[in-house]
C-alpha cells in the first residue's frame, strides 16, 4: 500500500483521473504498438552500413532513455523512440543520396540536438505551440490520427504501393494480409461491445492465431544477449566534408523536422490525454524539454534522431493520463534488450486494429474546426491530406501553416494572427523551396 500510494504522488495519477492498473495497462499497449521501431529502425540503420545488432541496442537504449526523461522528469504519458521518417532521411538521404559516412551523418544528429535543445530551453517552441490557431491545432491532431491509420494499413499489407495510383488494396491472397484483417475486425467488434481491454486482446489474439496458422513464427529462443551500441562513434565523423552548405541544410532540414514532428506529437496527445490550461494551451513545458534532451542524446549513443511516439496516443485511450505509463514503456523496452525475440512476435499485423481506433479517436477532433471559417477549413484539409500523402507529420504542419496564412491575408484578416504563425510560413516555404530541394 505504502508503494502504491508513493506511485500516486510521486505521478499525480488519483488528481488527474487515473489508478495504477490503468496506467500500466496503459503503457503495455503503448509499448506493444510502437515495438515495430525496434526492428525498423535497426534495419534502416544497417542499410547505412552501421551494424545491425549495434543499431537494435542503440534504437532500444535511446527508446528507454527518452521514455524514462518523459516519465520522471516530464511525468507525462507519451513514449519516445528514434522517428519514422527521420530514420529514413538519416540513411536514404544523408548517407546513401548525399554520400556522407554514417559517423558524418551522426554529427549531423548532434549538432541539431543540440539547436533543438537551446530552442527548447528557449521558450522558443512553447511560444510556436501556444500561437497555433485553435482549428489548426485540432487539424493537426486528427492528421496525426490519419497518418497512424495509414502507418498501419502499409505495415499490415492492407494498402500497398502501386505504379499506377501511388496506393492500391494489399493481395488479400496473402495470409499475413488476412491475419491483419482479421485483427481489425476483431478489435473493432470487442471495442464497440465495450470489452475491457479489447485492444489488448485484439493483439494477443491475433499473435496466437498467427502463430497458430503458421503465419507468424513462434520464437525458438527466448533470451538475447545485446551487443553494444556505437557510442561515441560521431566524434570521427567530423572532418573537412562537413564544411559546406550541404552539410549545413542537412543540419537545417533534421532541426526543422525534429521541431514540428515531436511538437505536432505533444500538442495531439496533450489534447488526447485532457492536459491543457483554461485558455486551451497544452501544459507540457517539461515534456518539451524532455524530448529535446532525448534528440542530443541520439547522435552521441549512435541512434537515429529520438522523439515523441504518435502511437502513445494508444495508451492514452485506454486511460493512461501519467509518467507512470511512460515507466512501464521504458521498462518493457528493457526487457526487449535480452529477450527480444518474445517481443518479436507482435508484429505489424497484430497492431493495425489498435492504430485504427486510435485513428478513429482523433479525428473526432475535427468537431472543434470552425467549418464556415474558410481559412481554417482549408489549412485543416491541407494538414491532413499533406500529412498522409507526404507520409511525414512535419510536412502536413507546414503546408497547413502557409495555407493558413495565406488564406487569411487574402481575406484581409491578417490582424487576427500572430506575427510567429507569419515566420513560420516564411519559414516553412524556404524549407520546402531551399532545403528540400537542395537535399
Amino acid at each position: 500500500m505504502a508503494f502504491s500510494a508513493t506511485l500516486d504522488r510521486f505521478f499525480e495519477i488519483t488528481s488527474r483521473g487515473s489508478d495504477i492498473r490503468t496506467e500500466v495497462k496503459g503503457g503495455v499497449l503503448i509499448f506493444l504498438s510502437m515495438a515495430y521501431i525496434i526492428v525498423v529502425n535497426s534495419s534502416m540503420m544497417a542499410d547505412a552500413g552501421m551494424d545491425l545488432d549495434s543499431c537494435y541496442t542503440a534504437t532500444i537504449v535511446m527508446a528507454i532513455i527518452g521514455t524514462l526523461l518523459m516519465a520522471l522528469y516530464a511525468k507525462y504519458p507519451v513514449a519516445q523512440a528514434p522517428l519514422m521518417g527521420v530514420n529514413a532521411f538519416f540513411t536514404y538521404t544523408i548517407v546513401i543520396g548525399l554520400h556522407y559516412t554514417w559517423q558524418e551523418a551522426l554529427v549531423a544528429v548532434f549538432i541539431s540536438g543540440i539547436i533543438f535543445f537551446l530552442i527548447a530551453v528557449s521558450g522558443v517552441r512553447k511560444k510556436v505551440l501556444d500561437q497555433i490557431p485553435p482549428s489548426l491545432r485540432y487539424g493537426i491532431t486528427a492528421g496525426i490520427g490519419c497518418f497512424i491509420v495509414f502507418i498501419g494499413l502499409q505495415n499490415a499489407g492492407l494498402i500497398v504501393n502501386s505504379d499506377s495510383t501511388l496506393v492500391a488494396l494489399g493481395d488479400f491472397a496473402n495470409s499475413a494480409v488476412i491475419l491483419s484483417l482479421f485483427c481489425i475486425i476483431l478489435t473493432l467488434f470487442l471495442y464497440a461491445r465495450k470489452v475491457t481491454g479489447a485492444i489488448f486482446i485484439g493483439m494477443i489474439a491475433t499473435a496466437v492465431v498467427g502463430m497458430i496458422f503458421g503465419i507468424i513464427a513462434v520464437p525458438d529462443s527466448l533470451v538475447s544477449v545485446p551487443s553494444m551500441p556505437e557510442v561515441g562513434a560521431f566524434v570521427d565523423g567530423f572532418s573537412s566534408n562537413l564544411l559546406s552548405v550541404e552539410f549545413l541544410m542537412v543540419i537545417i532540414s533534421l532541426t526543422f523536422v525534429q521541431f514540428f514532428d515531436s511538437t505536432g506529437t505533444l500538442m495531439a496527445t496533450g489534447e488526447r490525454a485532457g492536459i491543457i490550461d483554461k485558455d486551451g494551451n497544452v501544459q507540457c513545458e517539461k515534456a518539451l524539454l524532455a524530448d529535446s534532451a532525448t534528440s542530443v542524446i541520439s547522435g552521441v549513443i549512435g541512434a537515429t534522431p529520438t522523439g515523441s511516439f504518435a502511437e502513445s496516443t494508444v495508451g492514452i485511450e485506454a486511460g493512461a493520463r501519467t509518467g507512470l505509463a511512460s515507466l512501464t514503456v521504458a521498462a518493457l523496452f528493457a526487457c526487449a534488450l535480452f529477450i527480444g525475440p518474445v517481443f518479436q512476435v507482435i508484429d505489424y499485423s497484430c497492431t493495425v486494429g489498435a492504430m485504427l481506433i486510435v485513428g478513429a479517436a482523433m479525428i473526432t477532433q475535427l468537431k472543434g474546426v470552425k467549418w464556415d471559417d474558410w481559412p481554417a477549413a482549408v489549412a485543416v484539409l491541407g494538414t491532413v491530406i499533406m500529412m498522409i500523402l507526404t507520409y511525414s507529420i512535419t510536412d502536413g504542419i507546414v503546408f497547413g501553416i502557409i495555407f493558413y496564412s495565406v488564406c487569411m491575408i487574402g481575406a484581409r484578416r491578417w490582424k487576427e494572427v500572430s506575427p510567429i504563425i507569419y515566420a513560420l510560413a516564411v519559414i516553412s516555404i524556404l524549407y520546402l523551396v531551399v532545403v528540400v530541394a537542395s537535399l
